[in-house]
């Protein structure tokens, strides 16, 4: 009786190894999948484009090359790691987080245009290769931002990893404020508050009262926060804050905003879900 009972024992847990492998195996992803980036960024020799990925756990290939439109990017410091340094943001039940920084080359031609990116074409260490939607990534020539004289400056300003930065503008001479704008096609401002003067609080970006006038010297306090606090998307751009001075001159300024990504499980679930079209429901 008692060897019966140990071999009924040992054929369920043989039964369940099998179960879990098989359940493990299906939630293998066939290739990575990178988050939904929202990044605008000029070309230069310290300006690097940070990518984030979801792979499986085991998987030990490193990023090789990149190629976005006309641009090519190769890893920094990729000469330093093999295969045994591979670093892991974060770690998940059969997944984790990496990132790549890769500094971009123009090979295609001497004259640099601006780039509007929704996906690139990857190539690995381990010879695959393929092309990935990475959300909107809007790359402009070395310079762009680079203004003369600013109209409203920007003194002071910071973020926090709740998803909210703040912003004080000091107006060089008397302008009034008539458009807050951000890059991109897609509506990612309908996810943001926004406070401005101190009076307009918490309001979504087409709610904002404008034309703001300000006088020489007057500040400007500005406030985004993320209305939700899910933090999938890694975010780095500027938000125009553009108008015209009372001598009608016209003016751009820039309220820069950066939030690195931080996934939960089901966060991770939902991504895998959304870009692969498949049950990821753990």
């Amino acid at each position: 009786m008692k060897e019966r009972f140990f071999w009924i024992a040992l054929g369920l847990i043989a039964a369940s190894w099998a179960f879990n492998s098989l359940y493990a195996q299906s939630k293998q992803l066939t290739e990575p999948i990178f988050l939904d980036h929202y990044i605008e960024m000029t070309m230069g020799d310290y300006n690097y484009l940070t990518l984030y990925y979801l792979t499986n756990k085991n998987d030990r290939s490193r990023i090789s090359h990149v190629r976005l439109g006309g641009l090519d990017g190769y890893p920094q410091n990729d000469f330093i790691y093999n295969d045994n340094s591979i670093y892991n943001i974060d770690t998940y039940r059969h997944h984790v987080l990496r990132s790549v920084s890769v500094r971009l080359q123009n090979f295609e031609s001497d004259s640099m245009t601006d780039f509007h990116l929704n996906d690139m074409v990857v190539y690995f260490s381990n010879g695959r290769h393929g092309t990935f939607s990475i959300g909107e990534v809007i790359i402009h020539p070395e310079g762009y931002f680079t203004q003369v004289e600013m109209k409203l400056e920007q003194p002071s300003g910071g973020s926090s990893n709740d998803g909210s930065s703040w912003y004080s503008f000091q107006a060089t001479e008397p302008l009034k404020i008539e458009k807050i704008s951000f890059p991109f096609n897609e509506p990612i401002e309908e996810q943001f508050n926004i406070t401005i003067s101190g009076s307009q609080k918490d309001k979504s970006l087409e709610s904002i009262e404008l034309p703001i006038h300000l006088e020489k010297d007057k500040h400007l306090p500005l406030r985004t926060n993320l209305k939700t606090k899910s933090f999938v998307n890694p975010f780095a751009f500027p938000i125009r804050i553009s108008g015209t001075t009372d001598q009608g001159e016209p003016f751009t300024s820039y309220a820069h905003y950066h939030m690195y990504p931080y996934l939960t499980q089901e966060d991770v679930n939902r991504v895998i879900d959304k870009k692969s079209r498949r049950d990821s429901v753990e």
